[in-house]
């Protein structure tokens, strides 16, 4: 797909905006705080209706403001030209495709895939687990419904459960609910396990083309509760009862898996130099465009958030060289290397949240 036109309204520090984005490659210009990755960031919201950046909503308002409004023309795969609408208030949501609502969230989420790539991504690796589950939730989910589906009743399950457990409620109520528990819990690792491993060979040819490394990077799940069937998580689930009651809470687990990635020298996150941990991160992040690419027949838009100013300059030039030309890409960053010029860009001035495209197009 590529985004064609974008307007935002009372969004951070930009109060409105009007971008025509008609050509692949976009560049973001400008000094640290006028609004280059605020613009970003309000492109990424298409994907899953959540920030890139931060899991809280308060920041992204104005001052004083109760609404922001983000549009977008998008030429689609399937749905051809395609106007997108989305009206973001403190507790609601309004999405528009095409004038008509949409009201499941699982109606859209894989519809339009957007990949960011930017400084956060490296708590992907540094991070605690729940930081690797949320990045591996979103990308199954939204290549995979019965993935998306199979979370959902996992975690709705869950928190039915420990509502019983906080009431102290007898065997026979817990038995049904953990029943229900025992089921997805046992679907999402089936598919968990299946997922990584596709993503792992995904994650191998995209490292070897843009890193020198000899070495290639191992991708593992490392569920927190590897039973075998359906009843073994049931029994299982019955044995930590006494001990979740007295917690309040559920406390094994889906919900406490964890994901790790290694070199030779062993786990990334503890050995990894500091260039190899981003070189990795931004693979992870070409791993998750290629898979979407395949499995939804979706080409994704690509977000470039400054993030490669932070790589070494091998790593960087061979990024641009391995990346995808026929995929759209829109960058930030405060100056324009000669990496980027040779791609061929449109770049746009960004000053004080106000955007102003250039005379012309930089390329060597």
């Amino acid at each position: 797909m590529q985004i064609t036109k974008a307007r935002f309204s009372q969004f951070r520090n930009i109060d409105f905006c009007d971008l025509s984005l008609s050509g692949k490659n976009h560049f973001m210009l400008g000094v640290n705080g006028q609004g280059k990755s605020n613009c970003l960031e309000a492109i990424g919201f298409i994907s899953a209706l959540r920030s890139f950046r931060t899991q809280l909503t308060k920041p992204l308002f104005q001052k004083n403001t109760n609404e922001f409004q983000l549009f977008y023309e998008i030429e689609h795969e399937r749905l051809g030209i395609t106007e997108v609408e989305l009206h973001i208030k403190p507790k609601q949501k309004i999405l528009l495709i095409d004038g008509d609502p949409v009201k499941r969230l699982a109606d859209f989420i894989s519809l339009f895939p957007v990949v960011p790539l930017h400084s956060g991504d490296l708590m992907i690796l540094r991070g605690s687990p729940s930081e690797r589950r949320r990045f591996f939730d979103m990308t199954l989910a939204s290549v995979d419904p019965e993935y998306f589906q199979s979370l959902r009743m996992y975690h709705k399950a869950v928190q039915e459960r420990n509502q019983l457990l906080k009431m102290q409620s007898k065997g026979q109520a817990l038995d049904a609910f953990e029943k229900e528990l025992a089921k997805c819990a046992y679907s999402l690792v089936v598919k968990r396990r299946e997922g990584i491993e596709h993503i792992s060979q995904i994650l191998v040819n995209v490292y070897e083309a843009f890193s020198e490394d000899k070495e290639s990077p191992v991708l593992a799940y490392k569920p927190d509760m590897d039973c075998s069937s359906i009843s073994a998580y049931e029994h299982f689930f019955a044995e930590q009862r006494k001990k979740d009651q007295i917690m309040g809470s559920t406390g094994r687990g889906p919900h406490r898996d964890d994901y790790s990635i290694s070199l030779a020298i062993g786990g990334a996150k503890e050995y990894g130099s500091d260039g190899q941990q981003r070189g990795l991160i931004v693979a992870l992040r070409m791993a998750q465009a290629s898979l979407f690419e395949t499995e939804l027949g979706i080409k994704p838009v690509i977000l470039v958030d400054d993030i490669l100013g932070e790589l070494d300059p091998m790593r960087k030039k061979s990024f641009w060289a391995t990346c995808p030309k026929e995929i759209q890409i829109i960058a930030s960053g405060t100056e324009y290397s000669a990496e980027e010029t040779s791609l061929g860009w449109q770049v746009w001035n960004v000053n004080n949240g106000k955007f102003t495209k250039s005379d012309s197009t930089h390329q060597k």
